[in-house]
């Protein structure tokens, strides 16, 4: 627990629903980073908790991470308590001005262009239509991990470069990275410049962006300015707009305004003749198969691999497995099984394995194990007769229940939680 011996004031006053409040933070942070990260406690009384920060990131992380969960945050007799932050550092309070941060946009992959990509049937809309971002405002990609999400949206921002646009391509985590900083040191004004002062704004993986409000609200505004300007505005995440967990309502809707589109999955095997032809390698079938299988979602990266560590374009199976024994290895442990799936979508609903698998027909319960079920159908393709078995279930009460799932997923009702 957090050092709060010099507090001033009567423990039963805010005192002890504070200490309350941060054990159940430390639950679900860790204690290590409560220790860090909580600024000192100074004083209290019955309706005030007045804390003191080291400096304005330690600010900032708070209103952050910790801000937003206060709400509701009340003493026995329900009267509000309000947090009081107080930066004491001396040195920030007496520099005149910091100098200007650099926020520059994240490389380009010269590889990642619309001449290396391998549309699937299902992307060619897509394909297509990021060759003209401008029609649509925003563009949403959606899908699973590693169908190209990343690929066509550097595509696009190669693009559009050569059409002499200046364009600003983000990762998620280092736009919140940025913001974290302009904050620190007061430069917000140098970070709006460089990210409103653009031709095109394209982030990846947005869904980082989840629980966390200060970044939300500096990129509500940044999409806001730009989209007003007719900007173009790209975003990726693994799910469409309504089904992104944690993100305020209003930015939900503004990635409506424009145009979603899913990215189906182009199949590796065909990937790896396309890398092969593109770095005049030979690969024989029997390898294709061997990586696309034992690397589904990273095969032509294990190629890669495997050209720098045997230093020779004369590749076969028992030169892969060696040189790949860790890449191998890694993918066995991290491999998605039906233990690892009940596991944590119990986790994220708050149960157990033993109510999925169990009896009970609460909705608390069951919806849990229906989805369970799905994943178990259309992560590991397991036969229907199978499922039920693991579950415990007949064939006509798993049909069921992935009609449910998959009728909740199509009316935009139901956000699944992630087990990859």
């Amino acid at each position: 627990m957090v050092d709060q011996e010099n507090a001033a004031g009567s423990p039963e006053k805010g005192m002890k629903e504070w200490n309350e409040f941060l054990a159940e933070l430390e639950q679900e942070l860790g204690s290590e980073r409560v220790q860090k990260w909580i600024p000192k406690l100074t004083r209290f009384d019955a309706a005030n908790i007045y804390l003191e920060t080291e400096d304005s990131f330690q600010a900032s992380w708070f209103e952050e991470h910790v801000r937003p969960k206060l709400k509701g945050f009340a003493n026995a007799n329900h009267r509000p308590i309000k947090v009081h932050l107080n930066n004491t550092d001396k040195k920030n309070k007496e520099k005149k001005e910091a100098p200007p941060l650099s926020f520059d946009p994240d490389r380009l992959d010269p590889e990642m262009t619309f001449d290396h990509f391998i549309p699937s049937e299902k992307n060619q809309i897509v394909y297509q239509l990021l060759q003209d971002p401008v029609s649509f405002n925003p563009i949403f990609l959606f899908g699973a991990k590693g169908v190209g999400k990343t690929h066509l949206l550097q595509a696009a921002a190669h693009h559009l470069q050569k059409m002499g646009k200046r364009v600003f391509f983000i990762r998620a985590e280092t736009f919140t990275d940025h913001v974290v900083q302009a904050i620190r040191l007061g430069q917000m004004q140098s970070f709006r410049k460089a990210y409103r002062d653009m031709d095109a704004l394209i982030i990846d993986d947005i869904h980082i962006f989840s629980k966390k409000s200060a970044t939300q609200e500096e990129f509500f505004h940044t999409f806001n300015t730009l989209h007003t300007q007719g900007k173009p505005i790209l975003i990726s995440a693994p799910v469409p707009p309504a089904q992104l967990p944690e993100m305020e309502p209003r930015l939900i809707s503004r990635f409506e305004w424009g145009l979603s589109l899913e990215v189906g999955a182009t199949q590796q095997t065909t990937l790896l003749r396309k890398k092969a032809q593109m770095w005049n390698i030979a690969l024989s079938e029997e390898l294709i198969s061997f990586l696309a299988q034992k690397f589904p979602h990273e095969a032509t990266a294990a190629l890669q691999v495997l050209l720098l560590r045997s230093k020779t374009d004369v590749l076969n199976i028992p030169l892969a497995e060696h040189h790949l024994k860790d890449w191998l290895a890694r993918h066995s442990e991290n491999a998605l099984t039906f233990e690892k799936i009940v596991k944590k979508v119990a986790a994220h609903y708050g149960i157990t394995t033993e109510d999925i698998l169990g009896k009970s027909q609460m909705r608390s319960m069951a919806l849990p194990r229906q989805i369970a079920m799905y994943y178990c159908r259309e992560k590991l393709r397991l036969p229907l007769q199978k499922i039920g078995t693991l579950f415990h279930r007949d064939h006509s009460t798993v049909m069921s229940s992935l009609k449910q799932v998959q009728k909740a997923l199509d009316e935009k009702s139901l956000s699944l939680p992630e087990v990859d």
